[in-house]
This record gives C-alpha cells, sequence and structure tokens, in this order.
C-alpha cells in the first residue's frame, strides 16, 4: 500500500528526530532512568515532529528491549504501536471528540490496566480544541493518574489552555525548523526515494515550508508528480507546480523600479499576471524582499550574524550592490509601508489584486506621488545624499536684474468703498438619493464598498461627490466611471456631470452651502 512522504519517513526514534535535540535529549534520559512523568505538554506550530515524539515516547515507555534510551523498534511493543494494532496506546483527536462525556468516557476506562503492554498512553492531538467542561472533567484525571498511565497533550495554540491544565505537565516547547536543517532532511529522503533534485530545489523547497518538516516532504511528493525516471526537480519546476514567481521576476521589478522605468517595472507584473501565478503570493514575495533589503542594508558586514532568517539574501546583495543610493533605509522604510497598504487594501476590499498592485508599482517608482511620511522621509533623504556630492545646488540670487522701487501704500477707502465679497452664484444641497443609487449598484460587488463611503451633493447640473483619495481612483476609471453614469441616470432620470473631489479635513464643520 502507498504511504505519503511524511508517513513513510516519520523518525522512529528519538535521534532521527530533526531540530528538537533540546527535547529529545531529556526525553531519552527519562526513558533510559525509568523517570518518566505521568503527563507531557508538546506545543509548537505544525509539522515539528510533535505527533511523532509522541508515538516514539509511548514505543520507548513499553520497549522490552530500549537501546539508550531508544525504542528498538522489533519488539512486540514497538512493532504493534508502529503498526496502530496496539490497544493500550491511544491516539485521540480533540477537535472531533472534545465534549465532557469524551472525555468522561477516557476517564472510566483509566482505571483498567494496560492488557498487553506496560504502560496504557493516551495522546490527545489539538488539545486545545476541548470544550471548558471537557478541561474540567480532565484535570483531576490529568493530576493524579495511575502509575501505568502517561498523558501526552500536543497543541498548536499554547494560549487557548487553561493554566491548570499547562501546571499539571511537563511542557516541551517544539522550535520552528530551520531551513538548513529541512533542506538536509529532504536531500536524504529524496535521495532514498531516487528523486534526483537540481541545484537549489531543496533549498527553495525549505524555504516554501516555513518551518514545518511535513510541509517540505509534501511539496517534494507533489513536484514528483508526472516526472519520469531521467527527469529532475528544479527550481523551476517547484515554482511552477507550486505557482509562484520566481525570485528573478522580483529583482528584476526591483532593479527597473531603482531605475525608474515604469513601462518595464509594469510589465514584469503583466508577465507574472498572464503566467497565471498567484498576485498575492508575489505581493508577499515583494514584501519579503523589502524586508530583507532593509534589514541587510542596515546590518551591514554583520548581516550573515543575524540568527533571523532571509528569504531572499543573495538578492538583496545583488540588489544593494547595484543600487547603493537607491535603496537606502527611508527609501525601503517607504516600499515596506506601501506593500504592507496594498496587502491591507486588497484584504479588506477583495477588488482586483493585479490593479491595486498596479497603483502601488507607480507610487515605488514616483514617491512624489505619496503624501505619507515615509515618502517625505524618503524624498528628503535622496535631497540631502545630492547635496552632500554636490548634484543640487541652492540658486544665487540674479544681481543683474532691477531692485523694484518702493511703492506707495494705496490710500486707505472708507467703509462705503470697501469691496464686498463676490455672492456665491450656486449653493448645493445634499444629494437625497444617494441609498436609492447605492442599491442600484448592489449589482456592481466590486464597486460597491466605494459607493458607499461616498458623500453627495447636488448643485444645478453638477453631481458632486467626496471620498477619500484612493476611492476616487478606484472610480474614475473609465470603466467604473461609465458603470456610475449609468446608475445615476436611471435613478434620477436625468444626465449630471459628475464631479469628484477629495474629503476636506475640516469639512465636518462647514456649512454645505461652502461646498
Amino acid at each position: 500500500m502507498y504511504q505519503a512522504l511524511y508517513r513513510k519517513w516519520r523518525p522512529r526514534t528519538f535521534d532521527e528526530i530533526s531540530g528538537q535535540d533540546h527535547i529529545t535529549r531529556i526525553l531519552r534520559m527519562q526513558c533510559g532512568e525509568n523517570r518518566v512523568s505521568h503527563a507531557y505538554l508538546f506545543c509548537g506550530t505544525r509539522g515539528t515532529g510533535k505527533t511523532s515524539t509522541a508515538k516514539i515516547l509511548a514505543k520507548a515507555v513499553n520497549c522490552e528491549n530500549p537501546v539508550n534510551g531508544n525504542p528498538c523498534n522489533c519488539c512486540f511493543a514497538c512493532t504493534s504501536i508502529d503498526s496502530g494494532n496496539a490497544t493500550d496506546v491511544l491516539e485521540i483527536d480533540a477537535a472531533s471528540n472534545n465534549g465532557v462525556d469524551d472525555i468522561r468516557d477516557l476517564r472510566d476506562e483509566v482505571v483498567y490496566p494496560p492488557s498487553l503492554l506496560k504502560k496504557r498512553v493516551y495522546i490527545i492531538d489539538e488539545v486545545h480544541m476541548l470544550s471548558t467542561g471537557a478541561f474540567n472533567a480532565l484535570l483531576k484525571t490529568l493530576e493524579e493518574p495511575p502509575e501505568y498511565i502517561v498523558f501526552i497533550l500536543a497543541t498548536t495554540e499554547l494560549n487557548k489552555l487553561p493554566a491548570t491544565i499547562i501546571s499539571r505537565c511537563i511542557r516541551f516547547d517544539f522550535s520552528r525548523l530551520s531551513e538548513e536543517v529541512i533542506a538536509s532532511r529532504v536531500a536524504y529522503v529524496a535521495e532514498q526515494e531516487r528523486i534526483r533534485l537540481g541545484e537549489g530545489a531543496a533549498e527553495l523547497l525549505a524555504r516554501l515550508a516555513d518551518g514545518a518538516m511535513r510541509d517540505a516532504l509534501s511539496l517534494l511528493e507533489a513536484c514528483t508528480s508526472g516526472l519520469g525516471s531521467e527527469n529532475e526537480i528544479t527550481v523551476r519546476s517547484v515554482e511552477e507546480r507550486v505557482g509562484i514567481a520566481g525570485s528573478d521576476a522580483l529583482v528584476s521589478l526591483f532593479s527597473d523600479i531603482a531605475s525608474g522605468d515604469l513601462p518595464a517595472a509594469l510589465s514584469v507584473l503583466g508577465e507574472v499576471h498572464r503566467s497565471s501565478k498567484d498576485i498575492g503570493v508575489f505581493l508577499e514575495d515583494l514584501s519579503a524582499l523589502s524586508r530583507d533589503l532593509l534589514v541587510r542594508r542596515q546590518l551591514g558586514e554583520n548581516a550573515d550574524k543575524y540568527a533571523g532568517s532571509f528569504r531572499f539574501g543573495k538578492e538583496a546583495d545583488a540588489l544593494l550592490k547595484r543600487f547603493p543610493d537607491f535603496f537606502t533605509a527611508e527609501m525601503l522604510f517607504y516600499f515596506c509601508s506601501v506593500l504592507d497598504e496594498t496587502q491591507g487594501r486588497i484584504s479588506r476590499y477583495g477588488t482586483d489584486r493585479k490593479i491595486l498592485l498596479e497603483f502601488a508599482i507607480i507610487r515605488l517608482c514616483d514617491p512624489k506621488l505619496s503624501e505619507s511620511s515615509e515618502s517625505l522621509a524618503a524624498r528628503i533623504a535622496s535631497l540631502e545624499r545630492q547635496i552632500a556630492v554636490g548634484a543640487v545646488r541652492a540658486p544665487r540670487p540674479d544681481t543683474s536684474l532691477p531692485v523694484p522701487e518702493k511703492q506707495e501704500a494705496a490710500p486707505e477707502r472708507s467703509p462705503a468703498q470697501q469691496t464686498a465679497p463676490a455672492p456665491k452664484t450656486s449653493a448645493a444641497r445634499p444629494f437625497d438619493k444617494l441609498d436609492e443609487l447605492t442599491e442600484e449598484m448592489a449589482g456592481h460587488p466590486d464597486l460597491l464598498p466605494f459607493v458607499q463611503s461616498l458623500r453627495a451633493f447636488v448643485s444645478g447640473d453638477e453631481l458632486i461627490f467626496r471620498a477619500d483619495p484612493f476611492t476616487l481612483t478606484i472610480l474614475q476609471t473609465e470603466d467604473n466611471l461609465a458603470t456610475l453614469a449609468e446608475a445615476v441616470k436611471l435613478v434620477t432620470g436625468k444626465e449630471y456631470r459628475l464631479v469628484f473631489t477629495e474629503n476636506q479635513i475640516e469639512e465636518q464643520n462647514a456649512p454645505v452651502d461652502e461646498l
């Protein structure tokens, strides 16, 4: 029977578990000295070895011939646990057995000794899913179980566990696996499975796994589908299988932005979109590259000593060497703020992600289009740098021009001769059919959130819309403007000239006729 790679290559001893030496060393010592506790709590992110360690611990406490605290994997206890036939080792999924009755049944079972093995082991996975009543029912049994009972609780969300449960267990925190550890294990499994890996493929799989060994092996298995005996898994094949844009596209886009070549930058985005790559993932990679650029820029030669991981370390170094004057700390902070804002708009409005990313690229190419503090800091830093190298000089006064003579002050006029302000030609009134317009736009869910945020006024044959700059930019595109104009005509029965203006800070206190 075929087994998935992550199941086939699941560790069978404490020594085979990758990246968790601080945990396996203690467990191996406890099993070797027969000082096993009655309750353990394994917490950590997905794919870091919690369930595998729990099964190995269940074998170690029941093994007939342990080897330095490790199970022998040959005796009856080990083979029955590996095959899933051991009735004294029970795996409970708390996500589907989270009620009080389930825990009461467990509490009634623990009074019976194991039938075949030395100890009865309960492995409760995703224990944070238990209800409050179930936790309360488990408390007493967890604190003082019979000597032949061992509880192993596993969870990915420690914050959801009551403190009373945590205090009754020996807690082990499973750390996220490093890319080096995952890449080494992936290369080993590929070699054993006779899978050819191209240069950089294992490292890319490790990076995409995000610290989870199970995810890395699942990706490796997905990439082997459809490959012949002579083919190999390359970086390009991994990118195509996962649906991400390669680092070449990211570097090319950032190079075009640094060069100020907006058409080339938008062409890169268009190529990514045409190749059916996920724009959301591409945006996340852009943010990750901006972060790597910023951190490596600030750390300089000490970047390699930093314990944090870099997803695009080599690419960031190449860009910093090629454009040292452009990728300043201020400019990179501006990059991060624009990309973060774009991600927020995509998650909030759910509109066309490609259009929003195009807006972001335009703003990155020309910081003057943004009024944010990050943009202002980047522009000031660029100007200071140009002044420092003499590229920009302050203008000198032209002494050849004649100095204008001082004009005599105009005689004061009497109050009767003072000029009165020009009268207002028209006054705007609120648009009383805005709710009907909103209902009419319900058939356009991509525009409805923007229409709902509008303030509308009527002045003669003009219909004036007020909103924030981003909303106005969306609504004034050619297609969206035609859709809005048609809806206005259907609601009002007449054609208005649509006028768009930005919200003013003080408009809340201004009278309507001062629009």
